[in-house]
């Protein structure tokens, strides 16, 4: 039992720290709370299932989804989000992206169907680990997952428009005095974070289903994961995404599968009423 929680909780981490980057990211960048974050995921799990249905190689249709999902984030921020943002109106930037991605999950249906979909393995070859058998799909999707979340702590951290992104996120108006041109970080922000949460949506299609509903219970772990981390923490939602991962498991395992969303909420609440600032207690990227 213990290794099936460590396995599962680690691989299953690794895709809730990927995702939940995306949605600290823009929170501690920009200052948004980007409901349409679980569309994303969706969308390119959608998209690379409709190239690879028309003979494009998965990893060119993985490329050419995530290509796209980028740009459809940088375009949310820079049409409406940005504009609602500029007018102070946080609530109507809540509800235009909420209602954006249930837009978007009624438009799938007419496109698509109710129906579930899933596309091959990037790799298939399992692996014997602490004597577990793991899918070699959920290993390929924990080295992506690894592999991403370095890369875009070191492109914050080493380059310079990282550097502009580390700037904004600790003072906007200091930022735009030293001429940091603060609307193209916050465009360039979602593109990012768009393109963690496609990632992960594309890297788990080979062993979960694709549907047009996948985007909610995304949405939910990755609020749930960031509230727990601390609002606008990346290391926090690192952290938080891997103990709920765990925390899944041993449910998942001692009790029922079913509750594990329940779980995620109770613990949750408990932060917000004891430590409602979370693990790491301010917003920092």
């Amino acid at each position: 039992m213990f290794a099936n929680v460590l396995i599962n909780g680690t691989i299953n981490g690794s895709i809730y720290a990927l995702i939940a980057l995306g949605f600290s990211l823009t929170f501690g960048v920009a200052g948004v709370v980007n409901l349409y974050h679980g569309a994303y995921y969706m969308v390119a799990a959608y998209l690379t299932y409709t190239f690879i249905s028309l003979n494009f190689p998965s990893w060119l249709a993985a490329i050419i989804s995530l290509l796209l999902v980028a740009g459809l984030g940088g375009l949310m921020m820079k049409g409406p989000i940005l504009y609602l943002r500029k007018k102070g109106e946080s609530i109507y930037i809540l509800i235009f992206t909420l209602g954006a991605a249930y837009f978007t999950q009624y438009l799938f249906t007419m496109l698509y169907g109710a129906r579930r979909y899933s596309i091959m393995p990037f790799y298939d070859n399992a692996l014997n680990i602490m004597g577990e058998t793991v899918p070699g799909s959920r290993v390929f999707a924990f080295i992506i997952s690894i592999i991403t979340i370095i890369a875009v702590m070191l492109f914050i951290n080493k380059t310079s428009f990282g550097k502009q992104i580390l700037a904004t996120s600790q003072d906007v108006y200091a930022a735009e005095l030293v001429g940091i041109n603060t609307s193209s970080v916050f465009i360039l922000t979602s593109a990012i974070s768009a393109l963690l949460a496609g990632i992960g949506g594309i890297v788990i299609s080979p062993f979960l289903s694709i549907s047009v509903d996948m985007w909610l219970p995304t949405l939910l772990k990755a609020f749930s994961i960031v509230i727990l981390g601390g609002l606008g923490s990346i290391g926090g939602s690192i952290v938080a995404a891997f103990i709920m991962a765990y925390i899944e498991g041993i449910v998942a395992i001692t009790w029922t599968s079913s509750m594990t969303e329940v779980v995620f909420l109770v613990l949750v609440f408990i932060f917000l009423i004891f430590k409602p600032t979370g693990i790491m207690g301010k917003k920092t990227i």
